[in-house]
């Protein structure tokens, strides 16, 4: 099937919905973003938790907006750098210090330096990683009431379950998503 013709399948959405995503990139909070595009707080927090389009595009919208953010500092950076290059020689001890420690951060020898990572850029996307969830949920649930445990291997090193209870997740999710793209009206 053509890129065209799939997405001619795939509701789209309102400018209400559009102008909300400009004002959420923004920063602004729900409340805000209502009254902007004339709609409820309700409905606002409804589009950024319960549709996967609406969630779809504002993650690809804010994707973008980092990677321009990106490309800016690039381009500044040697600038920058000469910038600090000039402070680590300063005769005060509290520049040279400012100066190093941008330094150490920004080999990632000090501190966070990642930028925020985005969420799934697709409808198709948004909806796996709920129905992954829900799945996890539901087979510890399953383990549980059965006593069998068997599924709990907690591997706090990697910060995950077994490989093959993240496989049932997988088959689960998967398994379901057909019919949970129908009711997004995605089919």
């Amino acid at each position: 099937m053509s890129e065209t013709a799939k997405s001619d399948k795939i509701r789209q959405l309102n400018q209400e919905q559009l102008n909300a995503i400009e004002h959420l990139i923004q920063g602004r909070s729900d409340r805000l973003v209502a009254e902007a595009v004339g709609v409820s707080r309700q409905t606002v927090w409804s589009w950024r938790n319960d549709d996967p389009i609406f969630v779809a595009e504002l993650n690809r919208q804010r994707s973008e907006m980092w990677r321009e953010a990106r490309e800016r500092l690039k381009s500044l950076a040697n600038r920058a750098l000469d910038a600090v290059e000039v402070q680590l020689d300063s005769s005060d001890p509290k520049t040279t210090l400012a100066a190093a420690k941008y330094i150490l951060q920004g080999t990632k020898l000090l501190g966070d330096t990642d930028l925020p990572k985005g969420g799934p850029t697709t409808a198709e996307a948004v909806i796996m990683d709920r129905l992954r969830i829900e799945a996890q949920r539901e087979l510890i649930e399953d383990d549980k009431k059965n006593k069998s445990y068997s599924i709990l291997e907690f591997d706090p090193l990697r910060g995950e379950y077994e490989s093959s209870f993240n496989d049932r997740i997988e088959d689960l999710a998967r398994s379901r998503l057909k019919k949970a793209m129908a009711e997004a009206g995605l089919s």
